[in-house]
């Protein structure tokens, strides 16, 4: 059986990679996670401005490490917020 969280970020990364508009689908992941564009920027060691940057399309794809770093970042605020939203989507994949 395959990790659930390996799965769930693979799922995200692809959305994200196949998309037309790859900010608008990070945008929606961090939204489904229910995370501020400030905390991810945190978690990240970022300043807000480049998670909001990257949204809106102001930067170009994040590439796949950005990616990563976005879905890990995503898993470990959840996991620090009780882990609901992971464990919802997680049962999803």
């Amino acid at each position: 059986m395959r990790d659930p969280r390996a799965e769930l970020a693979e799922r995200i990364a692809g959305e994200v990679t196949l998309s037309d508009d790859p900010g608008a689908t990070l945008r929606k992941w961090r939204e489904e996670f229910d995370v501020a564009q400030t905390a991810l920027a945190e978690e990240l060691d970022v300043s807000a401005s480049v998670v909001s940057d990257d949204e809106s399309g102001r930067r170009k794809n994040p590439g796949r490490e950005g990616v990563r770093r976005v879905v890990e970042g995503l898993w470990t605020i959840d996991e620090r917020h009780g882990g609901d939203r992971s464990r919802q989507h997680a049962s999803v994949v």
